[in-house]
This record gives C-alpha cells, sequence and structure tokens, in this order.
C-alpha cells in the first residue's frame, strides 16, 4: 500500500541518496566522512553509522473542495488531497565532527541550492515523485536541538551525537477511495464535478 505519508518519507530518502552520491565531503583532518546509511528507521546498529533519519511532521490534510470529486474517463471515482507540514532530517552519528559534516552539507544540498540557477539533485527528485506533488520551502529551514548523550541502542556507552534540522512541505495527492491506493498524477485524466459542476464533459488534463 502507497500511502501519502510513507511516499513523502521514502522520497526524501531517495533525494538525500542520490543527491549524496553525486556530492559528498571527502575525509577531513578530524575524522573520516563516510557516506551515511539513509532510512525512515532510527538506526539501531552500529554498522548503519553515520545516518540520516528521515520523518515527517504533518500538520494539515484536507479534501480539495466541498463535496468534490474528481472521475477518470472510465467512471472511477477519485478524491484529492491536500497536505501541509514539515519533513525532518536528524543526522545520528558517533562524533560531533562528522555529524556536522553530515548537517552542512545537507543542508547545501536543500536549502543553499534553492539560490543556484541550477536545480540540485535533491530537488530534482522530490519535484519529479510521480504520487505526490510537492512544494518545499527551501528558503526557510527550522533548526532542532543538537544532543549529545552516552548509551548506544547495540549496548555499549559509547556518545551519539544528533543534531536535525525541517524544511516545511506542502502538495497533494490523489487517492483511490476502493482501495486507499494513490494514483500516479502523470496518468490521469480526470472530470472535476462537484455537485455536479462544472459540465462532466469538462475534462481538466493534470498532465499540463
Amino acid at each position: 500500500m502507497s500511502g501519502f505519508m510513507r511516499t513523502i518519507k521514502t522520497t526524501a530518502v531517495n533525494a538525500v541518496q542520490q543527491s549524496f552520491q553525486v556530492r559528498y565531503p571527502a575525509p577531513d583532518a578530524e575524522g573520516g566522512a563516510k557516506s551515511p546509511f539513509v532510512s525512515i528507521e532510527y538506526p539501531v546498529e552500529e554498522a548503519q553509522y553515520p545516518a540520516i533519519w528521515v520523518d515527517y511532521e504533518g500538520s494539515e490534510l484536507r479534501t480539495v473542495g466541498i463535496a468534490y470529486t474528481e472521475t477518470d474517463q472510465s467512471g472511477a471515482a477519485y478524491a484529492r488531497w491536500r497536505f501541509a507540514g514539515h519533513v525532518v532530517f536528524t543526522m545520528v552519528a558517533l562524533s560531533s565532527n562528522e555529524r556536522d559534516l553530515m548537517y552542512d552539507q545537507l543542508i547545501a544540498l536543500t536549502a543553499f541550492a534553492a539560490q543556484s540557477q541550477f536545480p540540485s539533485s535533491f530537488r530534482q527528485v522530490v519535484e519529479a515523485a510521480p504520487l505526490v506533488a510537492s512544494v518545499w520551502s527551501f528558503d526557510s529551514v527550522e533548526d532542532r536541538p543538537s544532543a549529545a548523550a552516552p548509551g548506544t541502542p547495540w549496548g555499549t556507552m559509547d556518545v551519539i551525537y544528533e543534531r536535525g534540522f525541517a524544511i516545511q512541505v506542502i502538495g497533494e495527492f490523489v487517492s483511490d477511495p476502493y482501495n486507499a491506493e494513490l494514483v500516479n498524477l502523470a496518468e490521469i485524466q480526470v472530470v472535476a464535478t462537484a455537485e455536479g459542476y462544472p459540465d462532466p464533459g469538462s475534462v481538466i488534463d493534470v498532465t499540463s
């Protein structure tokens, strides 16, 4: 099942992974810079460190319009939803230096890239997602508190260092009410029928 929350998170994971394959800092004098493990799950194994944990904090989810549905040319009905929230990136490492390297690099690939005339790999992936159309507020980043505490998920007393930030995201998706699956936005033509208006013959092509 392709739910919208998991789709947003896995799209962000894919965008980070592809971005870091293209550009990741070389080892510096204070320690190596190992390419991070990126997941929607918090890292619990030593081999997964350093890591970036991706999560989503929703603030709004609602249907578009009142008594509004969309119908494709076969007669199947769909519901269009709008959402708003924050995608949260938490850098987790066994040294503060490596944590900060990941933080600086991810900021450079997301927020700083908004000022470039060339789209970043991260932006290209999230903006081309087939199931969720989203707009990211790259010009504003919400920093999250840093933390350092002894104790690891695998039972040692090593210190785990964390630092995160969140980027606001808004968007839309179309769901099939019969199986709760998301519909590929690039493959549908829909007829808007809000209580019989507009005319059912007025086709809206969402691929344009």
